[in-house]
């Protein structure tokens, strides 16, 4: 923990006003003290006064950004899952009106979408929400 009287960087009032700028943004803080408390973060010397800031304010939660990552997630994979099986119907219908197997294009489509679906879910895997 830092010394309530030890000169904040430019970084710590930048991470403070982002701060701000997510309570403005939820309705917690009008755009009068929005602008308040950002230009006295701006102007802030040392941590304490940069704490006073937001010491009213709730620390963030991440949950709300979990869901939108979730329901994004499920819309590009369904809309993979419906082209695919698009392709695959339109490859099956007319193998079976030419009489054999042709070769199977649908795989083009369906494949590629798929290997980035699944490399950005493995890229997720095990990252705490």
């Amino acid at each position: 923990m830092q010394d309530p009287f030890t000169r904040a960087a430019d970084r710590d009032r930048a991470a403070v006003a982002a701060e701000l700028s997510r309570a403005h943004t939820e309705g917690r803080l009008t755009l009068s003290e929005f602008d308040e408390r950002t230009r006295a973060a701006y102007e802030a010397r040392t941590y304490a006064e940069l704490t006073a800031l937001t010491a009213d304010l709730p620390r963030v939660s991440p949950e709300p950004v979990k869901r939108r990552v979730d329901g994004v997630t499920k819309v590009v994979t369904g809309a993979w899952f419906a082209a695919s099986a698009i392709n695959f119907l339109i490859w099956g219908v007319i193998s079976l009106a030419v009489g054999e197997a042709l070769h199977p294009w649908w795989i083009w489509v369906a494949g590629p979408w798929g290997l980035v679906l699944l490399a950005a879910h493995l890229a997720r895997f095990g990252r705490s929400s």
